[in-house]
């Protein structure tokens, strides 16, 4: 399935390549994430990450483009039992694949779907500040390799090729080796910048 991914990913880029009027971008900014499903019925809160990458900007009229990209996401969540806290911070690499629409002014709506693939895990425990962290294969095995979600958004171009958006991605796929429903749950705040 990666390899296929890759050769889509490689296919939409040098497609995009050749088109006129293509906007190349970065972006970033701030994650909230959770788990829904079994795991988000445990009590289980929201959680800060990040996510950082880029994308292209392909116009397929003068209202709607197709914007595919990559970026690093941190995703996972929190929760307090007895006085501990117990924290997963997942690192994922996210491809969204979007369609925009370009509303009245500088209002634009975003919707699509997102594969993304399990690069990192960690798993942070403790009290106060006494914590311990444990990652690498042990943390990585308990968590799928994959995932699959909707997004939806909206956002604004501010003028000078910044852009401003907020998204929501709805994961669909069990994420978890050790449950049946458990599901990535985000809010990105994002700051863009076109070239």
């Amino acid at each position: 399935m990666r390899n296929l991914l890759l050769v889509l990913i490689a296919f939409l880029f040098s497609f995009s390549l050749q088109a006129q009027d293509l906007n190349f971008g970065l972006r970033g900014g701030p994650s909230f994430t959770t788990f829904g499903g079994e795991e988000g019925g445990d009590g289980s809160k929201f959680k800060v990450g990040f996510h950082i990458g880029g994308y292209i900007n392909l116009p397929l009229s003068e209202t709607l483009q197709f914007e595919p990209g990559i970026q690093y996401s941190t995703k996972g969540a929190k929760g307090t039992e007895a006085g501990t806290t117990t924290s997963i911070r997942n690192g994922y690499l996210d491809i969204p694949l979007l369609l925009k629409y370009q509303g009245a002014g500088n209002f634009f709506i975003l919707a699509g779907a997102q594969p993304s693939f399990l690069m990192s895990s960690a798993l942070i425990v403790g009290n106060g500040d006494n914590k311990v962290t444990f990652d690498g294969n042990d943390t990585r095995d308990l968590w799928k390799g994959t995932d699959i979600a909707a997004v939806v958004g909206f956002g604004f171009n501010l003028g000078s090729q910044m852009n401003i958006q907020t998204t929501y991605e709805h994961g669909f796929a069990n994420v978890s080796e050790f449950s049946d429903t458990v599901y990535n749950r985000i809010f990105k705040l994002s700051i863009g910048r076109s070239f």
